[in-house]
């Protein structure tokens, strides 16, 4: 194919993105300026000529990191933009990347002075810019400084410009500065930048860029447009080795008018459709025992067969995601291999174990897919398990798979005759192969994720009752673990099951509830399978399982199969209400169901705002989360808010997803229903707004926006307010109250003077206020906090024996 045909199919494929210089190149100028088009415009003219003939072996020239330079930069400088985000590069050195075998230029590096600007539309993006980046008097645009930039696109000459640069005849060498930086993305970051060029080069309507910049304000701060996420631009900067996530959006054709994303959250390449698994546990892994059923690791070697669609025509790289830790050995179709780019970064780093990969693996395939084309790949991995797969990560997914995208499901498990095995679906078969046993499953529906449990010594005992799912529960009879303690949680799960059913008015959809005992320290539900901690049987042999925390965890779980499965959630953004509907349920349970509940329901309440607060008050208490409670003001001031997910995250506290999701996301369903009682004087609407959310959304994935139309349909009022606070913002309100009692005539007047910081402008907050007259007799009323400092005169029927301003822990709030 000629160089100039090469060069337009390139051009036609760029996006929103324009490469500017300040000299007299008036042609390139106008080959490079290039108007917003649609995916499908561009998808279809992308369609008509083949992907660059680039293979494994320019994805190794390129892990070399060779460039051809120093040159100088044109006089005047040059420099592009893309989308909102523009950089000139005004003088300085530049060295250009060794090109692929067709002819394909992918990087730059820069050294010398340059700017870096970019409007931000996203209002809410926005603020949590200003919080990361420690400047609240930012405007809408992010700008600053740089004196080294490193550049990686399949758009060289489109975008960049990098045949302004002459490098015929050049010579190339190893580039120190960009292979350290290389290194550092792999190592640090998990991200193979080359890898996903390559796949960028080979699949049409593609584009790829990352620009990674050097400034004295931020340190290296990463700007990347990747068109086959669902948000495709993000700005990211490493701070004290943990990736802060500063900035995300969708492209401008997708924005709605306030800027914020409307992309659906699923994978642009490929469907996972189904997958067929062998896999052998019969070998002994490295190490000892671990967790409290003093489980021995195995090596799980797996042939998994996927089968996959291609969602766009010409497809002929799949980029996907497996655990790091695994091990491929090869990728078949049929009686084909094809390649497989997959990074091993225990050999490049020493602070890694040798063991660990890439989480990415783009399969290079030796044909273009049609669209809707279905594709059958068996991979041959292996990797070392303790006792159980988790959910989704040990079989290969595209790279940005949804969260509710259901495949159907085969297992065939071989394992030692004393160990039994679990998993998703129905047992089909059982059967003796000579010193093994082979176990075979399959879903009868599609499931939205799998996973699997083993177990030595295994003990299982299924449970019947009218109106719930067979219950089964099963585990090790190891160290600590016996057939007592795992019988014992049992009544628990029960319990939990019947109660949610009723809460809910919605049955659980699972036929059998298998939960499963795991050598770790957490908790996970698959539809229709439970993984729960063994950490909780070796508590309560230590007495330590007490005050209704053990209940609470195991319903945590059980709830995830309505706020997770019935209900999946839109994106990541909207994971909180899979987490924190789940926890709040679960509190709800124990509040229900333990002698103790309504004070044990307290003692979680009081943890949770200690924990959002920075306070040590519940340290040493059931439901505190160690490490989670950051004490550092200014350093929680940083954190994002529960509608950025997993961004929310910062070096002070890489777990703040956790708090969000999780704690504050539980605190946030209290408010709603603490604020609907004070109105309605039940729980009644609050219940109901929980079974039609349940109802209305059965099946599907939902989102915040879905949450605020069910609310707003069963308390007609307008809250956006409480959603724009407390998903999208991060402020909590300090109070500091006064109240004194008079009376007036023949009535009390209760005189409240209260004052509220730490909240920006605008703020408001309804607040409920208890008053106890003795005799059991007690009254609350909701009053709206919405000033910095509010007098309030409320008339009570009698002298009030104690007053409580933020009764029972409704408002998320510090009291002074």
């Amino acid at each position: 194919m000629p160089r100039v045909q090469e060069t337009k199919t390139r051009e036609t494929r760029a996006r929103g993105m324009r490469f500017r210089t300040n000299g007299s190149l008036a042609t390139i100028r106008r080959i490079c300026s290039l108007t917003m088009a649609s995916s499908a415009a561009l998808a279809l003219a992308s369609a008509a000529s083949a992907a660059p003939d680039v293979d494994k072996s320019d994805y190794e020239q390129l892990l070399e990191s060779r460039y051809a330079g120093p040159m100088l930069a044109p006089p005047g400088g040059f420099g592009w933009s893309m989308d909102t985000a523009g950089w000139d590069l005004t003088s300085g050195k530049v060295w250009i990347m060794e090109p692929t075998a067709s002819g394909e230029v992918t990087g730059l590096v820069f050294e010398g002075p340059g700017r870096f600007s970019m409007k931000v539309p996203d209002g809410l993006e926005l603020r949590q810019l200003r919080r990361f980046a420690g400047n609240e008097e930012l405007d809408d645009e992010l700008a600053f400084e740089f004196d080294a930039l490193i550049v990686r696109s399949n758009q060289g000459e489109t975008l960049l410009g990098l045949n302004l640069f002459d490098t015929s005849g050049a010579s190339y060498a190893r580039q120190t500065l960009a292979a350290n930086r290389h290194e550092r993305w792999r190592v640090d970051q998990f991200q193979d930048a080359d890898a996903r060029l390559v796949a960028a080069l080979r699949n049409p309507g593609d584009i790829y860029l990352r620009v990674e910049m050097r400034s004295r304000e931020h340190g290296w701060v990463t700007f990347e447009y990747d068109e086959m996420r669902p948000e495709e631009i993000e700005v990211a900067v490493m701070k004290q080795g943990f990736r802060e996530s500063w900035l995300s959006l969708d492209r401008q054709s997708e924005r709605d008018l306030a800027g914020r994303p409307t992309s659906e959250w699923t994978d642009e390449v490929s469907r996972l459709l189904s997958l067929d698994v062998a896999v052998d546990v019969t070998q002994s892994g490295r190490g000892g025992a671990r967790g409290v059923g003093a489980v021995n690791p195995v090596k799980a070697v797996f042939q998994t067969t996927a089968r996959y669609r291609a969602k766009r025509p010409g497809i002929s790289a799949l980029p996907l995601r497996l655990t790091p830790l695994a091990k491929i050995e090869s990728v078949r179709e049929g009686d084909r291999d094809h390649d497989l780019l997959r990074y091993p970064i225990g050999e490049e780093s020493k602070a890694m174990p040798g063991f660990v990969y890439d989480n990415s693996a783009v399969v290079l395939l030796d044909r273009e897919l049609g669209k809707d084309e279905e594709i059958e790949l068996t991979f041959a991995y292996e990797y070392e398990l303790g006792n159980f797969a988790g959910l989704l990560s040990w079989y290969p997914t595209p790279a940005h798979m949804g969260f509710e995208e259901p495949h159907d499901v085969r297992v065939e498990a071989t394992h030692r005759k004393d160990y039994g095995f679990k998993t998703m679906g129905r047992l089909i078969e059982q059967r003796e192969e000579g010193k093994n046993k082979v176990s075979v499953w399959e879903t009868e529906e599609p499931v939205d994720s799998a996973a699997f449990t083993i177990a030595r010594s295994p003990y299982e005992k299924s449970y019947d009752f009218d109106g719930l799912p067979r219950l089964i529960m099963f585990g090790t009879q190891q160290g600590y673990m016996s057939a007592d303690k795992i019988e014992q949680y049992s009544g628990d799960i029960i319990n939990a099951i019947n109660y949610f059913q009723n809460l809910f008015d919605s049955p659980i959809r699972a036929k059998e509830l298998n939960v499963t005992f795991i050598a770790s320290g957490h908790g996970q539900a698959g539809e229709g399978l439970i993984h729960i901690s063994d950490g909780i049987a070796q508590a309560a042999a230590q007495g330590r399982a007490v005050g209704g925390a053990r209940e609470a965890f195991l319903a945590h779980e059980v709830a995830h199969e309505w706020w997770g499965h019935q209900l999946s959630w839109a994106s990541y953004r909207d994971q909180w209400l899979s987490e924190g509907f789940a926890e709040y349920s679960s509190m709800m349970f124990v509040e229900a169901s333990l002698e103790n509940g309504a004070k044990t329901f307290e003692q979680i309440l009081k943890a949770y705002h200690d924990e959002m607060n920075g306070s040590i008050g519940s340290a040493f208490g059931a439901f505190a989360r160690p490490g989670l409670a950051l004490l550092n003001n200014a350093g929680r001031k940083r954190m994002g808010p529960i509608g950025h997910g997993s961004r929310a995250g910062t070096a002070e506290s890489p777990a703040a997803y956790t708090s969000m999701a999780y704690t504050k996301g539980a605190l946030v369903v209290h408010m709603l229903r603490r604020i609907l009682r004070a109105v309605t004087k039940s729980d009644d609407t609050f219940i109901n707004v929980l079974r039609d959310f349940v109802r209305v959304h059965q099946g599907g994935s939902v989102s915040t926006a879905d949450l605020q139309a069910i609310l707003t349909k069963h308390a007609n009022s307008d809250w956006t307010w409480f959603f724009d606070q407390w998903i999208y913002g991060t402020a909590i309100p300090t109070f500091k109250v006064k109240d004194s009692v008079e009376k007036v005539g023949d009535a009390w007047v209760l005189k409240l003077d209260v004052e509220m910081t730490d909240v920006p402008d605008g703020f408001k907050t309804p607040v409920p206020v208890r008053a106890e007259f003795g005799g059991n007799k007690s009254g609350e009323l909701l009053i709206m906090v919405d000033q910095a400092k509010k007098t309030y005169e409320l008339k009570l029927p009698a002298k009030p024996k104690k007053v409580e301003f933020n009764s029972g822990y409704a408002i998320l709030a510090k009291m002074k």
